[in-house]
């Protein structure tokens, strides 16, 4: 007898090599073969500096490491501590918290794990949520985790604008068949693209989703996946669509995936909180038990260090002040790798996604998978998504990011999208 599987039946065939690591790995076995100068590694979401180190910011890892035992190492409660939740919260809106709704939260492993609560809690099973094409690929395999659908729009129009009319069609069509909705926005600084949806289109979506709220049957949840806002530019700036969250009815219920990982630069110490938005001071106090039974029955307890470390940060005025300065040098030395591939990728005709800000520029390809081969002949490693190619510039050293945009299109024949 030959056993193929002893896998439960709903496990069976599940697992694949993610295509981040994975092609992370071949540029680190590239690197040890070639050395580090001779390899350009943009496969990962990580700050490197311009020597190619991880990038930390030196006043978060002062505080880290002056942490006591007792606050690195102790259990947190499920919840989350309650210090970091405030902390957290205060973090997210910056003075933005739109008015006349209540808040409430968990402490979440990153900000994946609250993405992972609200798609399993607030999504029925065999029941459809609403992406767009381009979106960061885990929003699927969590929703194939726990036997949910998801069904996507085209996030781009004609002219490279947010393609409002797309998702609102799209949405429409769940909702005739669901008395349901969840819709999944991640902005500012988009992953993959770099996008960011501004004020107007804000409006207009939130004004949608309020007509969408008078059938009373209906409940209409918006997640804001908000991992990289710290790096699409000024705070106030890019939470100024927030004031359109005001007011809202009570069957639309608004959650904020909030990650540490980016914010901090602590991407291994899984980080995060999950907190909503609601004119209902029952559906806060929901949100709060149902997510509380989700870190129990999914991790237990969260990592205390991070949370007790976002608790001294948001206590010390000066401390902040200092982490800010250091994480908006970290933009701005972002800000000028994209600047130079977007003026090359413009010299020699390379198209991409729309960018404002953000770690990635993402070229959309036919043949992905072939283009991304062919750069890493050329020791240049990327991530091949469906439709394209993604460079990671927030981990390429600015000497590395000339001729990228180059190589690209000197490879492109035959890998045009359709």
């Amino acid at each position: 007898m030959k056993v193929t599987t002893m896998t439960a039946s709903h496990a069976f065939g599940k697992g694949k090599p993610d295509p981040s690591f994975s092609s992370a790995g071949n540029a680190g076995t590239a690197i040890a073969k070639y050395g580090r100068e001779n390899v350009v590694d943009a496969t990962l979401g990580v700050l490197k500096d311009d020597d190619g180190n991880f990038l930390s910011l030196p006043t978060v890892e002062k505080v880290y490491r002056a942490l006591p035992a007792d606050d690195l190492m102790d259990y947190a409660p499920i919840e989350g501590l309650h210090d970091f939740m405030v902390g957290a919260t205060e973090f997210i809106f910056q003075g933005h918290q739109p008015k006349g709704t209540y808040t409430s939260g968990v402490a979440t492993m990153g900000g994946s794990g609250g993405i992972r609560h609200m798609i399993y809690n607030y999504v029925d099973e065999g029941q459809t949520f609403l992406i767009p094409t381009w979106h960061w690929g885990p929003y699927r395999e969590m929703a194939t985790e726990y036997h949910r659908k998801w069904e996507m729009y085209e996030m781009f129009d004609k002219d490279d604008h947010f393609n409002i009319a797309g998702m609102k069609e799209k949405a429409l069509e769940i909702l005739q068949r669901q008395d349901s909705l969840m819709a999944i926005f991640n902005t500012p600084a988009n992953n993959p693209s770099g996008y960011t949806m501004s004020d107007d289109d804000w409006k207009e979506v939130t004004d949608f989703f309020r007509q969408c709220a008078k059938d009373e049957s209906k409940r209409i949840i918006i997640l804001w996946d908000m991992a990289y806002i710290d790096y699409a530019g000024d705070p106030d700036e890019t939470r100024s669509f927030l004031k359109f969250f005001e007011d809202m009815p009570e069957n639309i219920l608004t959650a904020i995936a909030f990650s540490m990982s980016k914010a901090f630069s602590v991407y291994g110490m899984r980080g995060g909180a999950l907190v909503c938005l609601t004119t209902s001071k029952e559906v806060a106090d929901e949100f709060e038990q149902v997510n509380t039974y989700s870190n129990r029955t999914t991790w237990s307890n969260g990592t205390r260090g991070t949370q007790q470390m976002l608790i001294n940060i948001m206590a010390d005025p000066a401390i902040r002040a200092q982490i800010d300065k250091e994480r908006n040098a970290a933009r701005l030395m972002l800000a000028k790798r994209a600047e130079v591939f977007l003026k090359e990728a413009k010299e020699v005709g390379l198209h991409h996604l729309p960018y404002q800000a953000g770690f990635f520029i993402t070229v959309p390809a036919k043949d992905s998978a072939g283009l991304a081969a062919k750069l890493a002949e050329r020791n240049i490693f990327v991530i091949p998504l469906a439709r394209a190619i993604r460079f990671a510039l927030s981990a390429v050293p600015m000497r590395q990011v000339p001729g990228l945009a180059t190589a690209a299109k000197e490879l492109f024949s035959g890998h045009e999208p359709d």
